[in-house]
């Protein structure tokens, strides 16, 4: 409960979830929403525009959740990285042992 107080409190928190298939992304952002957590997901099965838009709302701190496939984590960190924003790749994203 804490952890989602200070979520919700600190626009400058950002955090990067990441699951291994579309369906667990879609899964997950949805429980998460259910139970009041600011999250977006995306993963290749979003448009162009859908993934625009989650971009920007997760940059601006609106939805300061994001949940990724691991796919999706290898063209995140140009796009989402920010002065002040930790951001580090996992391991199995890069093809290393999860």
């Amino acid at each position: 409960m804490k952890l989602h107080q200070e979520i919700l409190n600190e626009k400058e928190n950002k955090t990067i979830v990441f699951a291994e298939t579309k369906r667990k992304v879609d899964d997950l952002t949805r429980k998460m929403r259910r139970y009041g957590w600011p999250a977006i997901c995306i993963h290749g099965d979003k448009t162009q525009q859908e993934r625009d838009w989650v971009l920007n709302e997760f940059r601006s701190g609106r939805a300061p959740i994001l949940v990724a496939t691991d796919v999706a984590a290898r063209g995140l960190e140009a796009l989402v990285w920010a002065p002040g924003c930790p951001y580090a790749v996992p391991r199995f994203a890069l093809g290393g042992p999860p």
